[in-house]
């Protein structure tokens, strides 16, 4: 009769054989396992070094694309905004330093920036949609007729447009100091707008600078707003949508040159000074012949650049 003295031997046989054939398996592999595992782990290390310089490469190369494209910009720019007066209006996440080298781009091509506003996240929000309705109602000039509509942003966007430009709906209207002040300033008191440089009032152009659009839950409705307050802009000067880039689903740029009424130009690489080039280009010939020209390196772009003037 097979008593506990065998099981308990048995089982005791079988767990040292287990582990002396894992013991001699692992020295029998142990040597080409680690071998094949060190030639992969040299391969990836290998790989990654001349991904990094590859990387380095293209920034270098970037960066003295941009420093020739800096020092060309006044030749090219040369009198392509002569005595024009420029609004320049910074969407949510624009870099501030690209808005600050557009700027610099308008004043090469001769243009006057008659002023300089930031129109901040909040404005796109659609839980605030009726908080810009009432805004209407209370900031509208009496010289200002606003649209027909329900859609706050576009309401707002038409008087901002208004006081910003002196034109409403294309025709010129006659537009204060003191409309321009009680606009900006009471979306300012609401967090929806900053004022970097106070507007005149007159603009023969606008420059619309902006990021690749919104990406929260609430995107579809703040990137529609986006291209909104871009087209009632369109609606009274010429008018030039400079995106960051081109990525990302929504991109407010995307829209604008899928829709492609020929009342908007764009630039879709305005973070780089190429792009910053670009756009004060396009404003010039938009202003100048009527020509809308859409620039950059994503889909939809026609060149880098206008052609010299």
């Amino acid at each position: 009769m097979i008593n506990f003295r065998y099981h308990l031997v048995s089982l005791t046989a079988v767990f040292l054989a287990l582990t002396v054939g894992l013991i001699l398996g692992t020295a029998a592999l142990n040597g080409p396992a680690m071998e094949a595992l060190e030639s992969t782990s040299q391969g990836l290390r290998d790989s990654n070094e001349q991904l990094r310089a590859q990387v380095t490469q293209l920034e270098e190369q970037l960066g003295d694309e941009q420093e020739f494209a800096a020092e060309i910009a006044p030749t090219y720019l040369a009198n392509r905004l002569t005595g024009r007066n420029i609004l320049v209006v910074a969407l949510p996440d624009a870099d501030t330093r690209a808005v600050d080298g557009a700027v610099e781009m308008l004043g090469l091509a001769g243009a006057t920036v008659s002023g300089r506003i930031s129109v901040l996240d909040d404005f796109f929000d659609p839980a605030h949609a009726d908080q810009l309705v009432d805004l209407v109602d209370t900031t509208t000039p009496a010289t200002v007729t606003t649209p027909v509509t329900y859609d706050g942003v576009q309401a707002m966007s038409h008087v901002l447009a208004a006081v910003t430009t002196g034109k409403a709906g294309g025709t010129t209207v006659a537009i204060t100091p003191g409309d321009i002040t009680t606009v900006t300033t009471a979306l300012d008191q609401i967090s929806m707008l900053t004022v970097e440089t106070a507007p005149t009032g007159v603009a023969d152009g606008v420059l619309i600078l902006a990021g690749a659009g919104s990406t929260d839950s609430d995107a579809e409705v703040r990137n529609t707003g986006m291209v909104t307050l871009t087209n009632e802009f369109a609606l009274d000067a010429p008018t030039v949508y400079g995106a960051m880039n081109s990525a990302g689903d929504g991109n407010p740029i995307a829209t604008i040159r899928a829709d492609d009424t020929g009342t908007v130009a764009t630039v879709d690489n305005a973070r780089f000074t190429q792009g910053q080039i670009a756009a004060a280009a396009a404003l010039g010939d938009f202003i100048t012949t009527g020509t809308v020209d859409h620039l950059g390196i994503g889909e939809g772009a026609s060149a880098l650049l206008p052609e010299a003037a």
